[in-house]
């Protein structure tokens, strides 16, 4: 039973409007909410790749978060986290207050290194902070199947489901408005990352595949935005920033395709990605052009949602485009196929009743075991 039971969701990864982190907790949070459960985010607010704050200020911030969950720790029937190396302190002072902590895991330690290379030197510290946090957990929640592979090999127990990435239906579907004034195009949403393929997507507007009326429309900021400069995008491809997710929804569902060709060059994506953009495309009616890393293509696959790639191929890419231009009923099919797939197995609401039926599980053995 979840009504009148209390959350504490913490997130160290300080969550940003217009950021996969941001939708993830809050629709996982809104979804807790809608079947009873009360839950209350305590999450930093300076942390951060993007954030400019100074390492200093993330860990005075890292503590004040933590510090905040401890002490209000007797108002909570548990605590809900998204794992992060920092999240330590919270985990081991729950676990000796015999307040349950249920870790949800998005990536592999190695994901941390990318962004933060000079932690690599602390590898063998970080890697342990997960893994001991691991071990401390009531249950782990993992994305794709490949990660629980992974969870399995270090928590020492059992407890780990597979509760993936979803979309919120009422957002991003087919119906609705539509970007009708520039023509055809194809869309990536996200950051711009090394990971992502963007230097892959603009190399391929400029193979002999692609076609000449088909723009790559590219909507999200980060890193990686110098390489989107007049010289190097050309006449094809066009660069919006940030938009809002209602806008982003009208792009996905005006497009011939969208976008999910991430690169895995380190193979800290081994255990597969389950991306948001994937889910919202899907949803929204759009077939998708995918990499071949384990999770998205098996969907893709499965499912019949769209075209598997190789990974830094434009010229695949381009190819994969193309097909999609000249073959308008098979981009159809496809689009209604990963509607119909994120319909029956991948929204928010979904998603959150799996994570509820767990938690009231653990929750309600835990009322009727002996003192």
């Amino acid at each position: 039973m979840s009504a009148g039971r209390r959350l504490a969701y913490l997130c160290l990864e300080t969550p940003r409007q217009g950021q996969a982190t941001y939708t993830h907790v809050h629709e996982i949070i809104a979804g807790l909410r809608d079947i009873g459960w009360q839950v209350d985010l305590i999450a930093t607010g300076r942390g951060g790749a993007s954030s400019g704050s100074r390492y200093l200020t993330r860990l005075f911030d890292y503590f004040g978060a933590q510090w905040t969950l401890a002490r209000r720790l007797r108002d909570f029937d548990g605590i809900y986290m998204r794992a992060h190396f920092a999240a330590w302190p919270a985990s081991i002072f729950a676990y000796l207050r015999g307040v349950p902590v249920f870790q949800e895991i998005n990536g592999l330690p190695a994901d941390i290194f990318v962004t933060y290379r000079w932690l690599g030197r602390l590898s063998g510290l970080v890697n342990w902070l997960y893994r001991s946090q691991m071990k401390m957990a009531a249950h782990v929640f993992v994305v794709t199947e490949g990660l629980k592979q992974w969870a399995l090999s270090q928590a020492g127990h059992e407890r780990i489901s597979v509760v993936s990435n979803g979309a919120n239906t009422a957002l991003f579907s087919p119906d609705g408005p539509r970007q009708a004034d520039i023509g055809t195009y194809v869309a990536f949403v996200g950051g711009l990352t090394a990971w992502h393929g963007i230097a892959t997507m603009i190399a391929a507007t400029r193979q002999d595949d692609w076609p000449d009326d088909v723009k790559l429309v590219i909507i999200g900021d980060g890193v990686e935005r110098d390489l989107l400069t007049s010289e190097t995008m050309g006449d094809r491809v066009q660069w919006l920033g940030r938009r809002a997710p209602e806008e982003v929804a009208s792009y996905l569902r005006g497009c011939l395709a969208a976008l999910s060709i991430t690169e895995d060059a380190g193979a800290h994506l081994s255990t597969g990605v389950a991306p948001l953009k994937l889910f919202e495309a899907m949803a929204s009616g759009a077939p998708v052009i995918v990499t071949d890393l384990p999770f998205q293509k098996d969907i893709v696959t499965a499912f019949e949602t769209g075209i598997v790639i190789p990974m830094s191929s434009p010229t695949a890419l381009a190819s994969a485009v193309g097909q999609l231009a000249t073959s308008r009923d098979l981009a159809q099919r496809l689009g209604r196929n990963g509607f119909a797939y994120v319909s029956a197995h991948a929204t928010w609401k979904s998603r959150s009743a799996e994570i509820s039926t767990v938690l009231s599980h653990y929750l309600d053995a835990e009322a009727l075991s002996p003192r």
